[in-house]
């Protein structure tokens, strides 16, 4: 299995990850909650907050797209904030041999490729169903999805106005396309395992996280974390008697450096830089081989 952040870039992936032997799959979100999240996340809201003063999100937005170019006919803005879902699949690198094409056409085009590459593409706003039916592709079981919700804004949602969403959505007028064919194509997916079963599913899954996260936290101590996120505080169970629960808080960055570390040595026994010290690959991989051992369920 192959999965990080980065540039889709279908002649590198497939060197490493054969298509007619791998499942490939991917996540969009609605562009305007895409935006509204990136927007905060990447810095931009700050950089406005201090030019512009304690103005209303709805202000702060509109300044923000003033000091970018309009899409035309011809071309649009992908970044990390306009349009970041058709950046990081790669549309920057497709479009440019379509010089003589319309926006549209390159959208389009663009869409049919990406219909050709993926076997199923995930909805951020619709996680659940999306991870029941990726268990269902995968012949796994509801312990191999759980998660945790990480890097939570403490900050209070706030409201947009319909005129802002609109405007957001002529900024993202690659991402809004891309979002709304995917999302039209997983109603397909739901069919074709079943709706009734993805319902039953789902509500077997929520039971089962609210159970895990309830065992692993103390959800009324609320600890501050980065970039302005929430979480909670770890229960004796959690930190000593179920390593799930310590693994799935763990950022990405940190597991990424675990795992190439074990990959680059092939080894269980190299110890791992932590936070409380260095630790033993060995000594998690033993601890969830004896839960499974023992008939311990992850919840």
């Amino acid at each position: 299995m192959q999965c990080q952040h980065g540039i889709f870039t279908p002649d590198v992936e497939h060197q490493i990850m054969p298509k007619e032997t791998s499942l490939y799959s991917t996540i969009v979100r609605s562009p305007v909650s895409q935006f509204k999240s990136a927007f905060s996340f990447f810095g931009d809201e700050g950089k406005m907050r201090k030019t512009y003063g304690d103005k209303s999100i709805d202000e702060l937005i509109g300044h923000y797209l003033d000091s970018k170019s309009a899409p035309n006919e011809y071309t649009a803005a992908h970044s990390m904030v306009i349009n970041s879902v058709a950046n990081d699949l790669g549309f920057a690198h497709f479009s440019k041999k379509m010089t003589e094409s319309t926006l549209q056409e390159k959208i389009n085009a663009f869409i049919e490729h990406l219909d050709q590459e993926m076997d199923f593409v995930m909805i951020t706003d619709r996680m659940d169903e999306s991870l029941i039916l990726l268990k269902e592709y995968l012949g796994w079981n509801m312990t191999d999805i759980l998660y945790l919700n990480r890097m939570v804004s403490s900050k209070p949602k706030v409201t947009m106005l319909e005129e802002t969403k609109a405007r957001i959505l002529k900024y993202q007028v690659i991402d809004a396309q891309i979002f709304d064919h995917f999302n039209a194509s997983f109603e397909q997916h739901i069919d074709r395992i079943g709706r009734e079963k993805v319902a039953s599913q789902v509500k077997e899954f929520q039971e089962l996280r609210e159970t895990f996260e309830n065992k692993c936290f103390n959800k009324n101590n609320i600890i501050k974390g980065p970039y302005n996120s929430i979480s909670w505080e770890i229960t004796d169970y959690g930190e000593n008697k179920n390593v799930a629960c310590t693994f799935l808080q763990t950022r990405d960055v940190i597991l990424t450096k675990v795992i190439t570390e074990l990959q680059l040595s092939q080894d269980y026994t190299v110890p791992i830089k932590g936070s409380n010290g260095p630790f033993l690959m060995q000594d998690i991989v033993s601890k969830i081989q004896q839960d499974y051992n023992n008939n311990e369920d992850l919840v």
